[in-house]
């Protein structure tokens, strides 16, 4: 029984949080040409994150495709290096248009927080995107 247990407690575990080892720090201006992320399946045009009050984050993000995407889980935490979603979209279709995502970050842990994109194909695997550094407080 304490097997069984662990084995769930470790899937879930697996199933909800990331680590990811590289990451992008924001920009001071944005190139209006520039993409934050881009592969075959997802391009993010961009992540910007925003102190919404003392206690929370805005997460604004856009894409221009998502091809053979089933889900995409925007991942958050206080080291680059592990990430728990936070927010979660179900796709049905591809898309070739823009679109906009976001949401509110209530109680972040630290000074500094980290986002990235996890997405889910149709066929199972996995992608990532790059990690953007935020700043809280930084006045």
């Amino acid at each position: 029984m304490r097997t069984i247990f662990s084995l769930l407690l470790a899937t879930i575990l697996f199933t909800s949080c990331s680590k990811k080892d590289n990451f992008i720090a924001p920009a001071e201006e944005a190139n209006n040409n520039s993409l934050f992320f881009k592969d075959a399946n997802l391009a993010v045009r961009s992540i910007v994150a925003t102190a919404n009050t003392n206690s929370s984050v805005k997460i604004d993000f856009s894409t221009l495709y998502e091809k053979n995407i089933t889900k995409l889980e925007l991942m958050s935490g206080e080291t680059p290096n592990y990430l728990c979603a936070i927010y979660t979209v179900n796709l049905t279709t591809n898309s070739s248009q823009y679109k906009t995502y976001s949401t509110i970050e209530n109680n972040p842990k630290g000074a500094t927080v980290y986002y990235m994109i996890r997405y889910t194909l149709s066929n199972g695997d996995w992608g990532y995107t790059d990690v953007l550094k935020f700043q809280r407080n930084n006045k």
